[in-house]
């Protein structure tokens, strides 16, 4: 199984549609949405093998949506989980009373928390990083895959708890680290013209960074 993971597309079909052309022709399988899509790239969705979370900006706009979308949307979940794998927007220490889209616009007004408490960077925010991984430990997910920043990053905390950014497109997840990846924006990105996301193969342990290429050249 192959599955595309992306996230931050914020309403940019044009380069939403070139990217999943190009993922088409990678061989995907499924794909993971990570949140704050925006409306219009809905028409690109239909028929897609595709999973959603929700983001920042579906909590906040919840109320805008059409008719036609707010069901669906206000019941994505925060996180989608596999064998020892997490996917989420922004981080995996998220209050578990937030399990839904409308749930956490609800958590929001009656709490009233700031918005980057609930959503912070896992790239800026170090107390957020720590408590991600010490959730990452206590449920043995050994890899979690967020978006939010727009910035693709591989953290990587090692048996000697130290922690440190991996480098190179193509990561080999080892059995004996927790891993933090940063899929990066595929339509705002803030590390580069190109968008960007990453494959993920949970059989073989493999994480590939990818660049959408752009104008038809490789990225």
């Amino acid at each position: 199984m192959l599955y595309a993971i992306f996230s931050d597309v914020h309403n940019n079909t044009r380069d939403f549609e070139r990217a999943l052309r190009y993922l088409e022709g990678r061989g995907v399988d499924a794909y993971i949405q990570l949140g704050d899509l925006g409306r219009e790239p809905f028409s690109l969705l239909n028929g897609l093998p595709i999973q959603h979370t929700f983001g920042n900006w579906e909590v906040s706009s919840l109320a805008h949506f059409s008719e036609a979308y707010r069901r669906e949307v206000a019941n994505w979940p925060a996180h989608i989980t596999g064998a020892n794998w997490i996917a989420t927007h922004a981080t995996p220490a998220h209050p578990d009373e937030c399990l839904t889209t409308e749930a956490t616009a609800r958590y929001m007004a009656e709490h009233r928390p700031r918005w980057m408490q609930l959503f912070p960077s896992l790239l800026h925010d170090e107390v957020a990083i720590w408590e991600a991984f010490s959730v990452m430990m206590e449920r043995s997910w050994r890899v979690a895959f967020h978006g939010h920043t727009h910035v693709q990053a591989v953290q990587k905390l090692g048996p000697d708890n130290r922690l440190e950014r991996v480098s190179g497109s193509l990561i080999e997840l080892s059995p004996d680290a927790y891993t933090l990846v940063g899929v990066g924006s595929l339509g705002v990105p803030r590390d580069g013209l190109e968008p960007r996301c990453v494959l993920f193969d949970p059989d073989a342990g493999q994480i590939e960074l990818v660049k959408i290429p752009l104008n038809g050249h490789s990225a």
